[in-house]
């Protein structure tokens, strides 16, 4: 049974669905930080927050040892330090910083938010030293409880931050623009529609990570396509896996159990656990982390390389027959019949 959470997440590793705005929830200075995924909950040590604020709220400058950190734009402008050089960051940017990174952010708009995971942190009990609390959804206007030194006064050692001096020196911070993926575990940041793109039928699923880019920890990756027919039901004997819809709806099926998916929506499904999707707008687009990051191979065994970041008029060929011919290398247990050719898109969805 998939468990709705509201409030406090589960302790234990287990398939969990959260409504856009609830989960725990906690604020500091005018910032609010909404916690989807907690080392508990994963059972892997992934854990998601998302973290809301306005023009001039900040995280000082800091270091993990152990833990890296991605951050997805979702809105607004956003300024990340990374090793002393400046990017701005604007709605679907992208910012990936290894453990050892001095990073630090500032909100450069009145209504920012951004998707923060990590891996290797045990960081999400963080917001709930610096921070209080929070019924309401929206962030406060005003700071009742100040970022200062006194309130990472009470950070134990057990989680994996370490505040530094900035490395930043003068200078314009620079826009994010293009950029590609490294070939080893550096910082580096991805345009928005930026990425390894791979058609697969009628979706562009375009990578944000690679496991060279992130010592196989995890996968981060954008999915984006039509209305149309759910994929094959499936499950993955190692590979635990979180939807995040970000713009248009989808249906997510969790061991039988149909969820609807509106943005802000997040879904975790552990290995072991059969799940399917359908897009239900003609536009949908969700963000996907997947750990460990070795299900890369079944994109790329999948879909084909693609010039654009949004899907083609007419579909491609929808090659599963590829999959097939290497599942045996894959960490894919078929519980259906393999999917075949995208069928004509449905236009009525019942809710």
């Amino acid at each position: 049974m998939v468990q709705q959470v509201i409030g406090k997440l589960p302790n234990e590793k287990k398939p969990y669905f959260i409504k856009s705005g609830e989960g725990e929830r906690y604020h500091f200075g005018t910032q609010v930080a909404s916690i989807v995924a907690t080392a508990e909950s994963t059972g892997d040590n992934l854990e998601i927050v998302q973290l809301s604020g306005g023009k001039g709220d900040y995280f000082p400058a800091h270091v993990h040892k152990d833990a890296h950190e991605g951050i997805v734009v979702l809105d607004g402008r956003l300024e990340v330090e990374l090793n002393g050089q400046v990017h701005l960051l604007t709605a679907g940017d992208y910012v990936s910083i290894p453990a050892g990174t001095v990073h630090s952010y500032w909100m450069q708009s009145h209504r920012t938010r951004f998707c923060s995971f990590t891996i290797n942190g045990n960081l999400s009990k963080l917001y709930s030293i610096i921070g209080e609390p929070f019924d309401k959804f929206e962030r406060p206007p005003v700071s009742k409880i100040p970022l200062d030194d006194e309130s990472f006064s009470k950070v134990p050692t057990t989680i994996d931050i370490k505040l530094v001096s900035s490395q930043q020196t003068m200078g314009i911070p620079h826009l994010v623009q293009g950029c590609t993926i490294p070939k080893e575990v550096q910082p580096y940041v991805l345009e928005a529609g930026e990425g390894i793109h791979l058609l697969s039928g009628d979706t562009v699923h375009s990578l944000l990570t690679t496991k060279e880019a992130t010592g196989g920890k995890f996968l981060a990756l954008i999915s984006e396509g039509p209305k149309g027919q759910p994929i094959g039901e499936h499950a993955h004997k190692y590979t635990n896996e979180t939807f995040m819809c970000l713009q248009g709806e989808m249906t997510l099926w969790v061991d039988g159990e149909e969820l609807h998916l509106l943005p802000g929506d997040f879904a975790y499904v552990p290995a072991g656990i059969g799940h399917r999707f359908r897009c239900d707008a003609h536009y949908t687009k969700f963000l996907g982390v997947l750990t460990p990051g070795q299900f890369e191979d079944f994109f790329r065994i999948l879909g084909d390389p693609y010039e654009y970041p949004i899907f083609p008029t007419d579909p491609a060929p929808y090659r599963f027959d590829r999959v097939i011919q290497r599942i045996e290398e894959l960490d894919l247990i078929l519980l259906g019949k393999p999917p075949g050719p995208p069928a004509a898109p449905v236009e009525e969805v019942s809710r």
